[in-house]
């Protein structure tokens, strides 16, 4: 059976890893950058990758389990193919007090592909007042110009390095994200690091984000003495 057609009633919607959950953050999460869907058509949920695509960790590890895949698959198709069903069924689960006060961070993996899904959560998080959204993009033209003024005031965007907008990052100004291939180098650069708090990103008064790069061997050689916002340049 096709996913589009699954009943997606049991779907997991937000989940919380080992890092998330020390900070009470609920995430949601999508299939990463280029993907396979049910119907045998190719579909890329982050349209603005560029050199981060290269060391994406969604492409990796626990990721990859068959499960893993599958329950991101079903969120994305949930999406596409039922974003009525998909914006009640979200209202519903954040309406239960225990996200209350929390956090959601938007895409562990993916992005906001397009203006109506991005719509969707801006009516989700309007509908939900009470909690605080935040998540990672390169969409930046998306927010900077299309729908900044529809933008809600419980959500916080980071701008991250890494994709084909870098250019409009306005580092002195714009809350955003680096990835750096040497710690020191980033607490010199005035990046915060939020290693063990991802929250930070969100509420720091520092808008300036450090993330060190991944620790995997193949990675860090192809990622070499470079920053993400140094392939930009």
């Amino acid at each position: 059976m096709e996913l589009e057609t699954l009943d997606f009633s049991k779907i997991n919607l937000f989940t919380q890893n080992s890092d998330l959950k020390k900070t009470g953050i609920y995430g949601w999460t999508l299939p990463a950058h280029n993907v396979t869907l049910s119907n045998g058509k190719r579909f890329n949920t982050c349209p603005n990758a560029g050199v981060c695509g290269a060391f994406c960790y969604a492409k990796n590890g626990t990721y990859l389990f068959k499960n893993v895949r599958k329950a991101h698959m079903e969120k994305l198709e949930l999406v596409l193919y039922h974003p009525k069903l998909w914006v009640d069924m979200m209202n519903t689960e954040l309406s239960k007090k225990k996200y209350e006060g929390k956090h959601i961070r938007i895409h562990d993996a993916g992005d906001f592909f397009d203006i109506q899904y991005t719509l969707n959560w801006f009516k989700i998080m309007k509908d939900n007042p009470a909690i605080q959204f935040y998540a990672y993009t390169k969409e930046v033209l998306l927010f900077k110009n299309t729908l900044s003024s529809e933008i809600p005031e419980n959500f916080v965007l980071i701008y991250s390095f890494g994709g084909k907008q870098d250019k409009f990052i306005d580092k002195e100004n714009d809350r955003h994200s680096d990835v750096f291939y040497d710690h020191d180098k980033m607490i010199e650069a005035g990046y915060i690091d939020i290693a063990e708090n991802d929250l930070l990103s969100a509420i720091s008064p520092n808008k300036k984000i450090g993330l060190f790069r991944n620790n995997i061997k193949h990675f860090i050689k192809k990622m070499g003495a470079k920053n993400f916002s140094d392939y930009s340049k």
